[in-house]
């Protein structure tokens, strides 16, 4: 139950609005709403809140939609801080006004004021038209309505008086001195001697409409780059007619800024490969044996599959990662092959690898073909460096070699597509299973390598990827990123703290930043952390989003899987959200 309901505050599109008791808001679409929403399928007239001295208390008028209070349909509710608010697409969360939120204004003080507009503007033969009014009556008359505009007015002059007191203007050094004449009238520039003629100047009157009562937006700010240095000699730029800001920067440029530059690892050729895999494109699917005897490779792999898709994600962001598992056919195995398919969803992939537990698998050959047909019939990319890596451990079956083997050769006929090989546990594995690995690898214009230390799973594939060429600068990456991973950034630490509809925001971005994630892990805020539960209960939540919460809650409750389908991504049952819930309240303020 909230102690101070004058503290409650609604927080939309990154700003906070204070709730004030006593006080009905009108939520909606429409130009009169105390608070419009944005989004699509948002009422008009979508709900009222009314803020009392016990609290907030939320009516749905009837939308069609519905209003959705933390993923479920209410009619009416009691709003406590944390809940969060679905209005059609448009989302609210209730908070704290830790001071900085804004006043919504009475809706009758907004209509008297662009009333008084409208009279001022208003072509009425008994008053001055708004052209004919000169600046002086202009002032006056918004002084008689906001006497407070001329204490504003002398604070402003007096500090800027004391800022020119205490920062005069510095006279250029040096002999040289530049004078500049502009005679106006003549429309002649003047410098020393030289005459410049300057062109004439035409301008366009351009009728704008002014919607008084439409709310305008602020524009965005961008933040300019630093003026560069300039040469002894040279008059100083004006940064306000500074070159414009740079482009957006990319996924790669933000990882490398945020990490160091990590593409600057590694030798002349590696940096080159890099570079053009960044161009081309870098596909990668990873087939594996998940029958029982696969155990100890399968934990390896859940241990290092986050690692290799940090340095994939690090080198080559746009790098895209396919899954696939397979067992055997019979009654009694749960499935022959479980696959994700390729995609940017690293988290996705991870929670997959997660959820695979080894068994089955009663005879020693297994199901390599269905495995390998699933890798090969993935939407891959034209021009990306395409890589197939079968990890196994047991030999297909007999009759399925010859049609096995027209496959890989279909798949590796183009000239940038690639089918690798790994022998888990080769002591035991048998020669048979070495002799059809070989023959795949090589059908597949690729290498067959044993795994004599589970650990080398990460250093493999990677090597497949860009290259065994390349080992030894792959494993400076790996070193390079593992000293940085303690570093967390300040963005992403703040914002897993504070939480609310910024966080909703982020999480939503495609694809999830990892620092965030990371940070979330690292310092679990119960609030926090129930807000994760329960935008894991939405309906509208996106599929990446939930895998991110997932791969998050995960870590945070020491989970054995993933609460989230990683194929499906459904959206978790109640009961699951309930013990997500449970468990989330154990965690400290």
């Amino acid at each position: 139950m909230v102690t101070d309901p004058s503290l409650l505050a609604l927080r939309h599109l990154d700003q906070d609005y204070a709730l004030e008791p006593g006080r009905d808001y009108l939520l909606g679409a429409a130009a009169d709403c105390d608070l419009r929403i944005s989004g699509q399928n948002v009422a008009p007239h979508h709900a009222r809140l009314r803020a009392s001295e016990s609290g907030a208390e939320l009516v749905d008028l009837g939308s069609e939609i519905g209003t959705y209070r933390n993923g479920e349909r209410v009619a009416c509710a009691h709003l406590e801080v944390g809940d969060a608010l679905q209005l059609g697409d448009g989302a609210v969360v209730v908070t704290r006004d830790a001071g900085q939120a804004a006043i919504l204004p009475i809706p009758a003080m907004v209509a008297d004021a662009a009333a008084r507009r409208r009279r001022v503007a208003a072509p009425n033969p008994g008053v001055r038209r708004f052209e004919e009014i000169g600046f002086t009556d202009l002032v006056a008359d918004e002084l008689r309505h906001a006497p407070w505009l001329a204490v504003s007015a002398i604070l402003h002059a007096a500090l800027f008086l004391l800022l020119l007191f205490l920062f005069p203007t510095r006279q250029p050094s040096g002999d040289a001195r530049v004078t500049v004449d502009l005679d106006l009238s003549a429309s002649r520039v003047t410098d020393g001697e030289a005459s410049v003629e300057t062109p004439e100047v035409v301008t366009e009157e351009v009728e704008v409409p002014l919607d008084i009562d439409e709310p305008v937006a602020p524009p965005e700010v961008v933040e300019a780059p630093p003026p560069e240095k300039e040469a002894p000699g040279e008059m100083t730029t004006n940064p306000r007619l500074a070159k414009r800001p740079p482009a957006p920067k990319s996924e790669a440029e933000q990882t490398t800024n945020r990490r160091g530059d990590v593409t600057g690892v590694g030798s002349a050729g590696f940096k080159q490969t890099v570079a053009e895999l960044q161009k081309s494109g870098l596909e990668i699917v990873f087939v594996f044996d998940s029958t029982g005897s696969m155990g100890e490779t399968i934990r390896d792999t859940k241990n290092t599959i986050a690692e290799m898709l940090q340095m994939l994600r690090a080198l080559v962001p746009d790098a895209r990662v396919g899954l696939v598992t397979y067992r055997d056919r019979g009654r009694d195995e749960d499935y022959v092959v479980r696959q994700i398919p390729l995609g940017l969803d690293f988290w996705q992939a991870s929670n997959f690898v997660q959820n695979v537990q080894a068994d089955g698998g009663g005879d020693r050959p297994e199901a390599v073909r269905d495995g390998l047909r699933a890798a090969f019939t993935q939407d891959w990319g034209a021009t990306s460096r395409r890589v197939v890596v079968l990890a196994g451990d047991a030999p297909p079956h007999q009759r399925d070699r010859s049609d096995l083997g027209e496959l890989v050769r279909g798949f590796a006929s183009r000239g940038n597509s690639f089918v690798y090989a790994l022998v888990t546990s080769p002591r035991d594995a048998g020669e048979d299973t070495h002799e059809e690995f070989r023959r795949i690898a090589q059908l597949g214009k690729g290498e067959c390598l044993p795994l004599d230390s589970h650990e080398e799973v990460l250093r493999r594939v990677l090597d497949f990827a860009f290259g065994q060429q390349f080992d030894g600068d792959l494993a400076k990456v790996r070193a390079f990123l593992r000293d940085n991973a303690d570093r967390t950034e300040t963005w992403a630490l703040d914002l897993s703290r504070r939480g609310g509809s910024d966080l909703e925001v982020a999480l939503r971005r495609k694809p999830v930043d990892a620092a965030l994630l990371h940070a979330l892990v690292r310092l679990p805020k119960r609030p926090v952390i129930e807000q994760l539960v329960r935008t894991l209960a939405y309906p509208t939540t996106p599929p990446h989003t939930r895998q991110a919460i997932a791969w998050v809650l995960q870590r945070v409750f020491d989970l054995s899987t993933p609460p989230v389908d990683p194929i499906t991504g459904e959206p978790v049952s109640e009961r699951g959200i309930s013990y997500l819930t449970n468990l989330a309240r154990r965690l400290p303020e």
